[in-house]
Order: C-alpha cells, then sequence, then structure tokens
C-alpha cells in the first residue's frame, strides 16, 4: 500500500475503505478518554462493531447497551442509530466516517449528558458542520487531540504502531455554553 492511500483512509493494498467503514477504536484510545472525562447514567455504544468501546467501558464499570447496524457478534446487530428515537445518558463511539455528522446530530437528540465520538481531526473543518459546532443547546465542550497519530486496523496486533491520520475524542455536553477547549493525550 502507498503512503497516499493511507493518508485518506485507505487500509487495503488494493486502496479501497474497509467494509462499511469498519475501524476498530485502540483500547488505549478509550482509557484516554476515561481519564479525562467521567460519565454519569447509561452509555449507548450505537456503532459497537466487535465491541472495543464497550468492553473497555464495561471493565470501568458502566452500564452500556452496544448496537450496530452490521451485525458482528457483538451487541445487537441490525440496529439502525440514525433511525432510533431511544434516550441514553450519554452516547459513545466511533461512528462510520461518511455517517460522522449525521451521527452527531442524532446523538443530540438521543442523549441526555454527553456525547463523546472518537473522530479524525479534520471532522473540524466544513462548512457543512459549522452550525452543528456553534449549537447552544449541545455544545463542544473539549476535543482530545492525540498526539501521536493513532493506527486504526482490523489487525488488533497493528494498533501501537503511528498513522497517517490525526485523531481526536469530540466531548459534546448538553447545556454546556462556554468556548471549547482543546487538550493533548
Amino acid at each position: 500500500m502507498t503512503k497516499a492511500l493511507s493518508i485518506v483512509g485507505s487500509s487495503r493494498n488494493n486502496g479501497e475503505r474497509e467494509k462499511d467503514d469498519f475501524y476498530p477504536t485502540p483500547k488505549y484510545a478509550v482509557e484516554e478518554l476515561l481519564k479525562r472525562e467521567v460519565f454519569y447514567g447509561n452509555i449507548w455504544e450505537c456503532a459497537c462493531g466487535e465491541g472495543d468501546i464497550s468492553e473497555v467501558l464495561k471493565e470501568k464499570g458502566y452500564n452500556v447497551y452496544s448496537s450496530d447496524l452490521i451485525d458482528r457478534g457483538y451487541g445487537d446487530g441490525g440496529i439502525d442509530f440514525l433511525e432510533q428515537e431511544q434516550l441514553f445518558s450519554n452516547i459513545i463511539t466511533n461512528p462510520p466516517y461518511k455517517n460522522a455528522l449525521e451521527f452527531v446530530l442524532a446523538s443530540k437528540r438521543q442523549s441526555t449528558n454527553k456525547i463523546a465520538m472518537f473522530l479524525k481531526t479534520v471532522f473540524l473543518e466544513s462548512e457543512k458542520r459549522k452550525e452543528m459546532f456553534n449549537d447552544k443547546d449541545y455544545g463542544l465542550k473539549t476535543m482530545y487531540q492525540f498526539s501521536k497519530r493513532l493506527t486504526l486496523s482490523q489487525k488488533k496486533n497493528n494498533i501501537k504502531k503511528g498513522g497517517m491520520i490525526a485523531y481526536a475524542w469530540y466531548v459534546w455536553e448538553k447545556g454546556y455554553c462556554g468556548k471549547p477547549t482543546i487538550e493533548w493525550i
């Protein structure tokens, strides 16, 4: 695979993206979020994949409901988060990149406390997302930028090496009115 293919998000030798935008979240990325944020109430991991985020949350004592549109043998499969109207205290996920904005907007309807999304740093860019970032009811509170680039791969043994894409946790909090802060991991 060429460096250029890796930069644009391809992790296959033929240059194609992973099927259904499935890029598991490294365990230590979730652990770093939990060192910085506390979540009160239940949590919905709505794009749970194989349970990478959910399992860390459960290890830390959180009550987690796990679902995904695609059944990968973990949680409830066949659940289209974008079509749901359920309320949870918190939503924590690594959404499919092609639907990231839609996942944030749906999360703002379905969460009563906090939302944490593991996204590319470039998610900050876009006229299309500007209105969502300026939301006064459910404001972006903190962005936790990883100072070392992570590798997201279905091959669990590759997750410690540095990748080509910068990632961050974006945390929205219901009723937060201040300016967002940036902190580094």
